[in-house]
């Protein structure tokens, strides 16, 4: 018996262990969305995580993100979105100009965004990162040269997503790490929020692609 119970508290401790270890730390849960940010090892600037569940299917889902002109409507603070190339089927190239609070710059910057499904358990992943030189920087805008967003949403019934989603960035110079960090989480938040309502409307709601299996 004092075996099982050393062998059960040892457990525990391991497994609190291996929790703190990851980093993530609980910065907003609200509305059964949660943000969470960590250390970057690049960065001076905070990672970000979003774990949520939407209403929907994953072609809702891709339907939104691949309309990307417009992502303003949804994607918080950003000021303008335009489609610049389809590279293939779920495979798109876009513009983004992101606001940033007085004094500082508003950023940009142009992203290749490609959406995959694994054929046998459906989980797609989709990765968003910057894509450098495309088009040349323009005045009175700071140009972001890093950013690297990834998503993995599993099915988990016929009508639900599970979603996680993490974020690293570098918005160039100029914004105080210790001010960004601190207003970090509202964005993922207010954009999942909207996502979460985006999903729900015509065409959205009724999308199907070729690429993209939601049974």
């Amino acid at each position: 018996m004092k075996f099982t119970s050393i062998f059960l508290v040892l457990s525990l401790v391991l497994l609190a262990t291996a929790k703190s270890q990851d980093g993530w730390n609980l910065k907003k849960d609200k509305n059964g969305i949660k943000v969470f940010s960590k250390k970057s090892d690049k960065f001076k600037f905070d990672q970000l995580k979003v774990e949520c569940v939407l209403d929907g299917k994953v072609s809702q889902l891709a339907a939104v993100l691949l309309d990307v002109d417009n992502q303003y409507q949804w994607v918080y603070k950003t000021n303008k979105s335009q489609l610049l190339k389809e590279m293939g089927e779920g495979d798109v190239l876009y513009y983004s100009e992101i606001a940033c609070p007085w004094p500082f710059e508003n950023r940009d910057l142009v992203v290749r965004m490609n959406i995959a499904q694994n054929a046998f358990n459906k989980v797609v992943t989709i990765e968003a990162k910057n894509v450098n030189d495309y088009l040349p920087a323009k005045d009175k805008l700071v140009r972001i040269n890093y950013s690297n967003a990834q998503w993995t949403v599993t099915p988990i019934s016929s009508g639900q997503l599970k979603v996680e989603y993490t974020i690293e960035v570098d918005p160039g110079n100029n914004v105080p790490a210790w001010l960004l960090n601190m207003f970090a989480s509202n964005g993922p938040y207010e954009s999942f929020v909207n996502l979460r309502e985006k999903m729900k409307l015509a065409p959205y709601a009724e999308a199907k692609f070729s690429f993209l299996s939601d049974n």
